[in-house]
């Protein structure tokens, strides 16, 4: 799961991330994964911290939660899972196939089709997370299609070497 990229295209949970990077501080996360019988939640700890003081510890400030298709946020554990389980306060997200170079290419139109959504309605700070998500989609589309590339020129190189072999 993608769930940076998920994050960064939900407005209301990438503003209220943005709204913690002020001037002197500096922003960690780090994703935990707990196994719930069938299912996985993920849960990424936003923390905060002073580089103004010495010795500052960081504390945390927001919980993103994410299951299934599922994504929340809350000031702590709780407000987020309980914001995960609500209609109102959860967003649903649609999980991508970014393996092959075929969902890559589905996630490309995709995201561009939602760039032009958000031309269509001026939307800025939007515009600039699409672009941003076609980007990355592109890299990793061009990294994909090197490694597939270089893996058939191997298998090729191999399978002249076995027919000179059994000359």
């Amino acid at each position: 799961m993608q769930l940076d990229s998920l994050i960064e295209q939900d407005e209301r949970i990438s503003t209220e991330i943005s709204s913690l990077n002020v001037t002197g501080t500096r922003i960690t996360k780090e994703m935990v994964i707990v196994p719930i019988n069938n299912t996985l939640l993920y849960v990424v700890p936003i923390y905060q911290t002073s580089l103004n003081e010495i010795n500052s510890v960081p504390v945390l400030k927001k919980i993103i939660v994410a299951s299934g298709n599922k994504i929340a946020i809350g000031d702590n554990l709780d407000d987020a899972i309980v914001n995960l389980l609500s209609p109102n306060q959860s967003v649903s997200v649609e999980v991508e196939d970014t393996d092959t170079i075929d969902g890559l290419i589905d996630s490309i139109i995709k995201a561009n089709k939602n760039l032009e959504e958000s031309n269509n309605s001026n939307d800025w700070a939007q515009i600039g997370r699409d672009i941003e998500a076609l980007q990355s989609l592109i890299k990793q589309l061009e990294t994909l299609k090197e490694t597939s590339v270089s893996v058939d020129e191997n298998e090729n190189q191999n399978l002249n070497l076995n027919t000179e072999m059994q000359k």
